[in-house]
């Protein structure tokens, strides 16, 4: 059994320090480039990359765009913080699969069943701040007049990387229930 297998929560921290980290780097971007800005920058992009929209330069228009993720990551952890909690508060509100063992497990083991979405949003939010972090540096980037067009093929990528763990988010949680159910002794209902 590998290390992660081992320690399911293993994950977790790493994934905090990815958005973290991510987030620091959008920040220290946003903030190197602003001095560079000329006084009208890009503020929205069609969907082939060239920008259709512009505003002036300022504190507001500049580092709001750096707010959105900064909102983003937030609600995402403030889910990951209460998920657990809420498995015990209000387990019937909490979507997983093989609710029917889930339902009767104990509180600890459905607090146990929080982990896999716990760093499933973490990805997210990692993911989210990164996609920002492209968006923010390649808007300078057009704004400066090194890119003519802000090429859309990161938004796929960022897409990709939601969109392709879903179905092991989902084998994960469905092995977690199941552990857990067995290791409480607890069976199916209708057997």
């Amino acid at each position: 059994m590998n290390g992660a297998a081992a320690r399911p929560g293993a994950l977790l921290p790493t994934l905090v320090t990815f958005t973290l980290l991510a987030q620091a780097a959008l920040w220290a971007r946003a903030i190197w480039w602003f001095g560079r800005l000329p006084e009208r920058f890009p503020i929205h992009f069609d969907g082939a990359g060239n920008p259709d929209r512009w505003t002036e330069r300022g504190i507001a228009s500049w580092f709001g765009l750096a707010l959105i993720p900064l909102g983003i990551v937030i609600f995402l952890g403030a889910i990951a913080v209460f998920l657990a909690p809420l498995t015990n508060s209000a387990p019937a509100l909490v979507n997983v699969p093989r609710k029917d063992l889930f339902l009767r497990l104990s509180p600890a083991g459905r607090a146990r069943i929080a982990r896999p979405t716990q760093a499933f949003l973490c990805w997210t939010a990692g993911l989210v701040s990164v996609l920002f972090l492209y968006i923010h540096d390649g808007t300078a980037r057009v704004a400066v007049g090194e890119w003519t067009v802000l090429p859309v093929w990161p938004v796929f990528a960022f897409l990709a990387g939601v969109m392709l763990p879903l179905p092991f988010y989902w084998v994960a949680t469905k092995r977690t229930i199941e552990r857990a159910a067995r290791e409480e002794g607890v069976e199916a209902a209708g057997r």
